[in-house]
């Protein structure tokens, strides 16, 4: 297995660990080698310190015993340069015979063609499995990089267990909205802050919880003074395990204003729904296979992210039970996409910890 694992901790590096997570409990010990960056910085700095990483993992992969590790590559890949990293264990990987599964995780490569994306499918060559998101991911993958033959959906709300029933609960009305996730300007911090001002300025009376690491000192800081500034902003911390549990039983809406380009279906909307909380997102990435009109929010992207939010969270305000259908709408899309995707997550492992090239069929393809 060939990715970014935790930590830090981010979408991808959940994923990657929760697959490991899912071949071990099939008795399969897969030699793991961790290309994640030290931090969450995005500076070049921090990225051309991955190398060291890279050049050890490299060896370590060209010094493995080809029956024993070498059969089988699964990499969850990256969203941009970091690529041409991933590119060394493909070609090798094809140069040895092994089978190669690529877990699509980004549509910064989708969106348009990117050179370290159509390199790196190209040295995979046609017998690759690409493992994607959603339909709509699968689709533009094909479009735009004709060699890819094979792929197979595999929702990330299969990844997710489900909630226990004693761990949601329908809203009946919404006094509280929250935002988790890495904090940072990319991932729509600023609106969040728009969003909090105006409402509080109009008295609407919304706590608003922000929840998660910083990315820098200067998004620190602006959190940091408008929670000061404003009586209804709350900055609680990273929340993690138990404590992001908590977290869901803080807030009655999530807001999800991310513009990051690898943005493709965040775990985080999949767990608010899960949790009976409606989301209000834009329309990007695998979102709107994610979430329907009856149980959520999309919005498009030349309109005012602010405004729409504003405008219904006031609404939600004054019907409460509409937005006590829409809350029971989340936990319901989420349960059926959680099993919708189940069959495809379970012929994925299958085929992962097969030695041999099986004729499988597979349940949902693209």
């Amino acid at each position: 297995m060939l990715g970014a694992f935790p930590p830090p901790v981010h979408g991808m590096a959940l994923v990657n660990a929760r697959m490991y997570e899912h071949l071990c409990r099939r008795g399969t010990l897969p030699l793991v080698l961790d290309l994640a960056p030290a931090s969450l910085k995005r500076d070049w700095f921090s990225r051309l310190g991955r190398i060291r990483k890279v050049v050890k993992s490299f060896i370590r992969y060209l010094r493995e015993p080809f029956r024993e590790h070498g059969s089988t590559l699964y990499v969850g890949l990256s969203g941009g340069w970091g690529q041409l990293y991933e590119a060394l264990f493909v070609a090798t990987a094809r140069l040895k015979g092994a089978r190669i599964f690529l877990h699509h995780h980004s549509f910064a490569y989708l969106d348009q063609i990117k050179f370290p994306a159509h390199l790196l499918v190209r040295l995979a060559g046609p017998s690759t499995t690409h493992v994607v998101i959603c339909e709509t991911q699968g689709r533009k993958l094909r479009q735009r990089y004709p060699t890819v033959s094979r792929t197979i959906v595999v929702s990330n709300a299969a990844i997710i267990d489900r909630v226990e029933e004693t761990k949601h609960r329908m809203r009946t009305s919404v006094q509280s909205i929250g935002f988790l996730g890495n904090i940072s300007r990319e991932k729509g911090i600023m609106e969040i802050l728009a969003i909090a001002e105006r409402l509080e300025g109009q008295g609407a009376g919304f706590d608003v919880y922000i929840a998660g690491p910083f990315e820098n000192t200067t998004v620190q800081n602006t959190v940091l003074e408008a929670a000061t500034r404003l009586h209804t902003v709350k900055y609680v911390g990273p929340r993690y395990g138990a404590e992001k549990e908590s977290f869901w039983g803080l807030i009655d809406v999530l807001l999800f204003p991310s513009q990051y380009s690898n943005e493709t279906a965040p775990l985080v909307v999949h767990e608010a729904m899960a949790h009976g909380i409606p989301v209000i997102a834009w329309a990007r990435g695998c979102l709107s296979d994610m979430v329907t009109a009856d149980s959520g929010v999309l919005v498009p992207s030349d309109q005012d992210f602010v405004a729409v939010a504003v405008e219904r969270l006031l609404e939600w305000q004054r019907d409460p039970a509409v937005f006590a259908a829409m809350s029971n709408a989340s936990i319901r899309e989420f349960r059926e996409q959680h099993d919708k995707s189940g069959d495809s997550l379970v012929a994925l492992l299958n085929e992962l910890t097969c030695r041999a090239h099986p004729a499988l069929t597979w349940p949902k393809t693209v």
